[in-house]
């Protein structure tokens, strides 16, 4: 700015200054000084973040925090974080004094007593960005086979183009930007419940104007945030870059800022990799995070002498992190919205009536956990309040309850497994729990051992959602922190699991297949652990149903867990529904070479493959004709199960009816078959069982069909076959095959899959829908398919898209941060 009152001579009190000098200094001021031509705010972010202020202007707003100076010069404000308008679709105030940025990437959450103005103000500078914008913003989904409209989903940018005769309410565009989605699993309930696998775009058409809303020029979009220089090394680095991480609620934020808070932060705790060395300084002692980050001591204004000394001890961090018999008040953290004053109190109040120090007031122990739980899901900024809390009545208690400690700890297990806690408590909180199960005699070595266990679990699963029911509870209370959970195979095999408060499905799933001698990787990701649970009739007929994947008497409802989806978590709910439900456990993907050397692999894929078999669903019959090769072929494949009954006598006529396909069965008299087998029971007679099992696998691995899941489709809206029919879903695609005689109608790729969701009954009909979009990067079709198993369908595709990607390294991994819930 010198340089530029030098260019035009501008020196103080010196009069005139010609009007295009000063237009040119006040412009350079406006886009040069950061926040000199802005609106400041007072607010706040989560703790340890240092935002104070939050500036709007003409190009964006910033989270500002005020730093002290030298006694000489005055303080300044320091820019933490810049958003342009590009970053921002919209602002909401989804309760008193909180504001909701909707980022391109995240959420920005921030607490401020003036957020109705600050909406306004904001949302006057974007609509303005906005009014000469010849681009738009999905807001929803909208998909459709009619190719005179334009496809695309929620978050896709698409430029507006000129088209005469346009329909009203109609627009005229193509997507230009578009977010790669690799298997998102949508939230479930709502319209667009599936999972999309790639993106199709270039191509310009007509949409509904109504599913969009204007949003800045490309040019303005592709603007990189301005990195501001923050201090290199010790505290100041924490506090305000990994603080920046809480604001935003997202730890890719962190990294974006400065590379080097991997370090600093532990975040490759949830890798099991922590820098040791890095918790032994003493700068990660709670006493230090007190000193950060707990309210100061009172001015004393208008108080006594009594008080104000009562008020200085209570308020010194040495004493504010030891426990405390009398409830707070206030936070402990200090947080510039006053509201939460009132939430820090309830969850104290919560703590000591748990550890037995406030009296239940009628509550049962579950309610106080249940509000305790629920009360932090409400107020996300209160996590790391509530950690403090309890690791403040943990230390130096001296409760006149024996079992107080005992209980604290306790809930302090129960925390760990339900919420994580900031980036900047992270360090401190791990240093505690360290402290505590390696101290030399301590007391609770085992337990601060386990919250370890769950917080590292809930970092990288995310927590548990379900509140611990009563039963569960009981078990925490008296020291048992796992329970053995039947999951069912094929066939009846049981299998006991040891389950822990936060195993995940993932790692039943590998200790099942570690038990069946599959230790890859690959070969895992192939299966997945289902929940049955039992609902009402339907009205209609499902005799001829030909799904045996997902195979249910009448009544019975079939879920694909999510592999991170905690056990206990769908126990506890699936309690509620039905005190009989079971985990089912499947192969799902059969790209995988077929193991025969252990016996209880073989047995588990001999008795889901089985079923298939006997319905005549894995062999196409060309024209339902079979030939001699065929019979033989069929005959053998009797006699080897026969065997595997470890019989052998030759088998009945009624025993080679259930062997044998129905359709297959008839297509000659039951004693030539008997003879056939007969022949083949005098090879096969010294094979034990297993080895029976696997030489039928090996059979019919070779048969078009193995490895499918089959599904019963009552209608479709396709005219490429007819419905009803049998829908065989494998790693080459979608079959559809005759009801009856299973002949092949129709074949998708699985490449030509582009996403499926179900939707939920209409009026007047039974099952749901399933919508699969189908195509490649020119065309584009929907077809719509009804059935009783709909989630099981899309979550069969989904993991055969994501197995076919793997298998040609197309594997495209984003951060989170990055990935668009259609």
């Amino acid at each position: 700015m010198k340089a530029l009152f030098a260019k035009h001579g501008v020196e103080q009190n010196v009069d005139p200054v010609e009007e295009h000098v000063k237009k040119t200094i006040v412009t350079a001021a406006r886009e040069t000084w950061e926040i000199y031509f802005s609106r400041l705010f007072p607010a706040s972010g989560s703790v340890g973040t240092g935002v104070q202020v939050l500036s709007v202007s003409h190009s964006g707003i910033k989270l500002l925090k005020t730093v002290k100076s030298s006694a000489a010069a005055p303080d300044y404000f320091r820019v933490l974080r810049p958003y342009t308008y590009a970053d921002i679709l919209f602002v909401t105030i989804p309760s008193e004094n909180m504001l909701e940025f909707n980022l391109t990437n995240e959420k920005l959450i921030l607490f401020s007593a003036k957020a109705p103005q600050v909406k306004h103000l904001i949302d006057t500078f974007i609509n303005e960005i906005k009014k000469d914008s010849d681009y738009v913003i999905a807001e929803r989904n909208f998909v459709t086979d009619d190719r005179s409209l334009l496809s695309f989903h929620k978050g896709d940018i698409i430029k507006l183009q000129v088209m005469d005769g346009l329909e009203k309410g109609y627009s005229y565009g193509c997507v230009v930007r578009k977010k790669v989605v690799f298997l998102e699993e949508l939230k479930r309930d709502t319209q667009d419940f599936g999972w999309k696998f790639g993106a199709v775009f270039g191509r310009s058409a007509a949409f509904p104007a109504e599913h969009v809303h204007p949003v800045a020029p490309p040019d303005f979009l592709s603007l990189p945030l301005d990195r501001k220089s923050e201090p290199r090394g010790g505290a100041g680095q924490f506090a305000v870059s990994s603080a920046v991480a809480v604001a935003v609620a997202s730890t890719m934020a962190a990294h974006e800022i400065d590379q080097t808070i991997e370090k600093v932060s532990l975040d490759g705790f949830a890798d099991g990799d922590l820098d040791e060395r890095a918790l032994l300084d003493s700068k990660y002692d709670m006493l230090e995070f007190a000193k950060k980050y707990f309210r100061q001591g009172p001015s004393g204004k208008g108080d006594s002498l009594k008080s104000k000394n009562k008020n200085r001890a209570s308020r010194e961090p040495t004493e504010m992190i030891k426990f405390s018999k009398t409830p707070l008040t206030e936070s402990l953290i200090e947080f510039t919205d006053p509201s939460m004053n009132r939430v820090a109190a309830d969850l104290f109040l919560s703590v000591m009536r748990f550890m037995g120090d406030a009296p239940l007031r009628g509550m049962t122990e579950q309610e106080v956990v249940s509000n305790f739980l629920k009360l932090i899901e409400e107020f996300t900024l209160m996590k790391d309040e509530a950690y403090c809390q309890l690791l403040k009545q943990l230390t130096a208690n001296t409760s006149s309850k024996p079992d107080s400690c005992q209980r604290g700890w306790r809930l302090l297990y129960i925390l760990t497994a339900f919420h994580r806690c900031s980036e900047v408590l992270k360090p401190f909180l791990l240093k505690y729990l360290q402290q505590s199960f390696r101290s030399a005699g301590a007391q609770y070595q085992g337990i601060a051992k386990a919250c370890e266990q769950n917080l590292k679990q809930t970092f990288q699963y995310g927590g548990r959602m379900v509140p611990p029911n009563n039963m569960e509870l009981k078990a925490m209370m008296a020291g048992r922190s796992s329970k053995r959970q039947l999951f069912l195979f094929p066939g009846g095999i049981e299998r006991h699991v040891k389950i822990k408060t936060c195993t995940v499905a993932l790692e039943v799933i590998e200790e099942l297949c570690y038990e069946m001698g599959l230790h890859k990787l690959e070969a895992m990701e192939e299966y997945a652990i289902f929940l049955v649970t039992n609902r009402a009739l339907h009205t209609s007929t499902t005799a001829a149903s030909a799904s045996v994947l997902f195979q249910s008497t009448a009544g019975q409802n079939v879920r694909p867990l999510n592999k991170h989806e905690y056990i206990l978590d769908v126990a506890t709910e699936a309690e509620l529904v039905d005190s009989d439900f079971s985990f089912w456990f499947r192969r799902v993907v059969w790209t995988q070479p077929l193991k025969f050397d252990n016996e209880l692999c073989v047995a588990m894929h001999y008795n889901q493959i089985l079923p298939d078999y006997r319905k005549g669903l894995l062999n196409v019959l060309p024209h339902g004709k079979v030939s001699d090769q065929q019979f033989h072929q069929i005959s053998k494949l009797a006699a080897l199960q026969h065997r595997a009954k470890d019989i052998i006598f030759i088998p009945s006529i009624h025993e080679l009816s259930e062997y044998i396909a129905t359709p297959l069965f008839k297509k000659q008299p039951p004693q030539q078959w008997v003879i056939m087998v007969t022949q083949h029971m005098q090879q096969v007679q010294t094979l034990n069982p297993h080895q029976a099992r696997a030489q039928f696998l090996g059979l019919v691995s070779a048969f078009p069909m193995f490895g499918s899941s089959f599904f019963y489709i009552h209608s479709s809206s396709s005219t490429t076959f007819y419905a009803p029919c049998i829908v065989a879903v494998n790693q080459h695609g979608l079959h559809f095959l005759h009801k009856n005689t299973h002949e092949l109608m129709a074949v998708v790729p699985l490449v030509e899959v582009q996403s499926s969701r179900t939707q939920r009954p209409t009026a007047g009909t039974s099952y749901p829908y399933v919508d699969l979009t189908l195509g490649d990067m020119n065309t584009q079709r929907v077809i719509q398919l009804q059935l009783e198993q709909g989630l099981e369908l899309c979550r069969v595709i989904a993991m055969q898209v994501e197995n076919m990607m793997s298998l040609r390294e197309k594997r495209l991994t984003l951060p989170p941060s990055e990935i668009t819930m259609l």
